[in-house]
């Protein structure tokens, strides 16, 4: 009876040890997202400067990547600007607070299709559609002016700065048309655990959500994906081949992970070679 009673004892200090763990990991992967996400701020910062365009706020999950930005123009008026980007979606919404020359404060929301859109660190060309009205603006800041209006607004002049700046920083890219976002520990999505992704610069981006039977085809057919949790990812890359067990890895250097590198899963056997990526990266 004692020896059952000590029994119950340990078995219970353990459980209560191990649920004790648990919060320190949630606060570590909480640490790890913030401290990308802090790094990718500062750095938009410093690249928006030479455009006087302040960083307001930077939130990156799974779902949506929202960056606020503020600008005092000549005058001394604040006009503000958001840019939404929603991973695999075909286009990019910015919402801006412009006050026009009467000096009266005007909200607009423009969507610009990826479609037509190009971009890279210095130079952008896109045309912005007015949500309410229907009219199309087309811009090039290499030309520096937008089509059928004297008097650009304000809100569209900022947009390529903030855009050129997300591509520079590594936040965003596009692929094929739709919007990928750099991969954060990031906060669970309500609809997907699992996402298309891909890799460049050594950096892991996410597009659009899948389903778990999705996410599996793509690995199979030799595609990555990111998913929100280790097991998530380590279950696609065990379905996709079942012959064996998922092998886990991230790269390392002198045998310490790579920083700015994920863990990741290849199926069994490394066939096919894709990766499962989960998490953010090493820090």
């Amino acid at each position: 009876m004692i020896r059952k009673m000590i029994n119950l004892f340990i078995v219970s200090l353990v459980f209560t040890v191990i649920i004790g763990i648990f919060p320190n990991l949630s606060v570590k992967a909480a640490e790890v997202e913030e401290a990308t996400i802090n790094t990718i701020q500062e750095n938009l910062q410093q690249t928006l400067k030479d455009e006087n365009i302040i960083v307001e706020d930077l939130d990156i999950t799974s779902s949506n990547l929202s960056l606020s930005t503020s600008l005092k123009d000549a005058t001394g008026d604040v006009n503000k600007v958001e840019v939404e980007i929603v991973p695999g979606k075909s286009y990019i919404t910015v919402n801006s607070e412009e006050v026009t020359e009467l000096g009266k404060k005007e909200s607009k929301k423009y969507k610009i299709d990826l479609a037509h859109m190009q971009l890279n660190e210095n130079s952008f060309k896109g045309i912005f559609t007015d949500v309410d009205t229907k009219q199309k603006f087309s811009y090039d800041t290499e030309l520096g002016t937008a089509s059928l209006i004297f008097l650009i607004p304000i809100g569209i002049v900022m947009t390529p700065a903030i855009l050129t700046a997300l591509f520079h920083t590594g936040a965003m890219i596009i692929v094929g048309g739709a919007a990928y976002v750099i991969a954060t520990q990031a906060k669970k999505d309500k609809k997907y655990s699992h996402f298309s992704a891909t890799v460049k610069s050594g950096g892991v981006y996410i597009g659009k959500g899948l389903s778990k039977s999705e996410a599996v085809s793509r690995l199979k057919s030799n595609k990555d994906t990111w998913s929100i949790s280790k097991n998530q990812a380590k279950g696609v890359a065990a379905s996709a081949n079942p012959t064996g067990q998922p092998l886990h890895e991230v790269d390392k250097l002198n045998g310490k992970p790579k920083k700015g590198y994920y863990y990741h899963y290849h199926p069994a056997m490394r066939t096919p070679k894709s990766h499962a990526f989960y998490g953010g990266p090493v820090n």
